[in-house]
């Protein structure tokens, strides 16, 4: 069962309601990033996630962001298309279609190559590891162990 099955129509109204009486950007600052699935109703364009988020808090009691929704923005939409609204994908279309084509069957751990192939995750390419900034190696001072200057010379010990 999705967790967005507990919203109805009703519900979504009031979130727009909720939306543009308290302002939608104070939202998206507490909630994260804007969706790429836009909400069309009356005219007036809103982020469908967090619309669908806001009315899950409606009938819940518990507001849930993009990233609390499990298939994010898409499941937002489908269920917000479900209820009779209108959605428009905002996506770059070659993320609209490997969204399509993500197959579920094997628990998400296969995808669907634009080509049509599909890969296992095991058969990616394994990703560089990411060094912090504060994980840089220095070269050290054999004397008093701080880390050199580019010169090469200790101030401490020089």
């Amino acid at each position: 069962m999705s967790l967005l099955n507990s919203i109805d129509h009703d519900h979504v109204l009031t979130a727009i309601e909720t939306w543009d009486t308290a302002g939608g950007s104070l939202y998206l600052t507490v909630s994260g990033s804007k969706s790429t699935h836009v909400l069309l109703h009356h005219g007036r364009e809103y982020d469908a996630a967090a619309i669908a988020g806001i009315a899950h808090g409606l009938a819940t009691g518990r507001t849930l962001t993009a990233s609390d929704i499990p298939g994010g923005a898409a499941a937002a939409a489908k269920t917000l298309t479900r209820l009779g609204f209108e959605v428009r994908d905002d996506s770059p279309p070659g993320v609209a279609a490997a969204t399509r084509r993500t197959t579920r069957a094997t628990g998400g751990s296969s995808v669907t190559s634009s080509t049509g192939g599909s890969r296992s995750a095991a058969a990616r390419p394994a990703a560089k590891p990411r060094v912090a900034a504060s994980d840089k190696v220095y070269e050290l001072c054999p004397t008093c162990f701080l880390a050199l200057p580019s010169t090469g010379v200790c101030d401490n010990c020089a």
